[in-house]
């Protein structure tokens, strides 16, 4: 983790969110980007500074905008760290991913009110659409974190994570020093997984750098959701982690993945990493 990308529209949420991408920066000894995407009535970059003039309230809003991000900029370098900005005008955040996918970084880190109900099922929040196409991995923050940050939980199905999707996680934890419980939540009446499934979660644990670092632990629950709501009534949880396929289309209206539910629902810090 050497090149961070904070997305921020300046709300409360995304200053959590800046403010922990600094503090990661410092332990991962990495850079941190902000970038903040513009609406402007008129293409911006081509208008010249006598037609600026015209739209006062745009042009307002863009100052306020290169301010903040000029503050965020000076909070991190005062931290030591080598900081970076943008401000894009009247990009999508689907266009935005795809120019700076080849970019080198390494890591999302954004704010997120969540969504429920009807938005939820017809346009969701900002985060689902970025866990659902972000090709690199996303960290989805509501409330401010809380240091140290001692377990993580990892939830999946352990039948197709890759050792790089499982390396991810595991340098992360290794960043910030905490322990990794690996969740299996079975939602179904047989035991067939229970073989197959603890020789997967135990060949991951196999990867994990630290000593005692991963324990994995199988629980039955009506849906995953449950199962995660019940597994962090049993042990303090500073942070989720899940594995995502990522889904686009009709499709994705009638069967979020877990990891946009949880992403909406859940106050914990969430950090989603694409299969």
């Amino acid at each position: 983790m050497k090149n961070i990308l904070i997305l921020t529209d300046f709300s409360d949420h995304a200053n959590i969110a800046s403010d922990y991408a600094i503090e990661l920066a410092k332990k991962a000894t990495a850079e941190v980007h902000f970038l903040h995407l513009q609406k402007t009535p008129v293409d911006w970059v081509k208008l010249t500074k006598e037609k600026e003039k015209n739209y006062p309230e745009t042009k307002q809003a863009i100052n306020h905008s290169k301010n903040e991000l000029s503050k965020w900029v000076k909070k991190s370098e005062q931290e030591g760290i080598t900081a970076h900005q943008s401000l894009i005008y009247n990009t999508t955040i689907g266009d935005m991913l795809s120019s700076n996918a080849d970019k080198g970084f390494d890591f999302i880190i954004m704010g997120s009110y969540g969504a429920k109900g009807l938005k939820e099922k017809i346009i969701g929040s900002n985060a689902q659409y970025v866990i659902r196409n972000s090709p690199i991995p996303v960290l989805i923050l509501k409330n401010s974190v809380s240091e140290p940050i001692k377990n993580i939980l990892f939830v999946s199905d352990f039948t197709d994570v890759s050792k790089e999707s499982f390396h991810i996680l595991t340098g992360f934890a290794d960043t910030i020093g905490a322990h990794i419980d690996l969740l299996f939540v079975n939602t179904h009446s047989d035991i067939k997984e229970s073989t197959e499934t603890k020789e997967n979660m135990t060949n991951l644990m196999s990867h994990c750098n630290r000593k005692d670092v991963c324990t994995k632990n199988i629980i039955r629950a009506s849906s995953i959701e449950d199962g995660v709501n019940t597994f962090i009534k049993t042990k303090p949880i500073d942070f989720l982690a899940i594995c995502t396929h990522g889904k686009s289309g009709l499709k994705q209206l009638f069967s979020p993945s877990i990891a946009e539910k949880l992403a909406n629902h859940s106050e914990l810090p969430l950090l989603s990493i694409k299969l």
